[in-house]
């Protein structure tokens, strides 16, 4: 049961990353605690358990998304790594300075909610929860190099659209 309380928000955030949708998010959250018990047996103990607990939840997420077909992947919560589009504060306030924050902030977001859903989610992977390429490919169950690929496809696609929106 403590082990469940450890790991609940970093369980949800991923769900809810994936679902964009609270109710939805706490619903998978209760299928992982389920699949976790009733597999706890299996978990080597000789490997990280954080791990184990990721590729469960995001598994989990990706059969939800499949079965209702959403194409929606949130961007708006902090991340793992502590990175989030949310604008950082700095210790001189510049209004002129939050101005072109929040604006690119705006672009990046508008960037990142154009992509489709597969590029959207190995952005998320590699820069939000800073997994390498070959977790990515492990975790998604692709090769390496469609993940690679996805990533370059998705880096091109996002450079192009900051370059449009910024020359207006």
């Amino acid at each position: 049961m403590e082990l469940f309380k450890i790991y609940e928000r970093y369980i949800y955030s991923i769900c809810y990353s994936y679902t964009q949708n609270e109710q939805d998010s706490l619903d998978i959250v209760q299928e992982i605690y389920m699949k976790v018990f009733k597999n706890i047996s299996s978990f080597d103990e000789d490997r990280p358990f954080r791990p184990w607990i990721r590729r469960i939840t995001v598994n989990t997420c990706l059969n939800f998304k499949r079965n209702i077909k959403s194409n929606v992947i949130s961007l708006n919560y902090e991340y793992a790594s502590g990175l989030c589009l949310k604008d950082t504060i700095v210790s001189d306030y510049n209004l002129e300075e939050e101005v072109q924050k929040k604006e690119l902030k705006k672009i990046i977001k508008n960037g990142l909610i154009n992509l489709p859903s597969n590029y959207r989610m190995v952005i998320a992977l590699r820069y939000f929860d800073d997994l390498s390429y070959l977790e990515i490919s492990e975790l998604l169950n692709r090769p390496l190099g469609s993940i690679k690929t996805d990533l370059y496809r998705a880096k091109a696609i996002l450079k192009k659209q900051l370059e449009n929106d910024m020359e207006v």
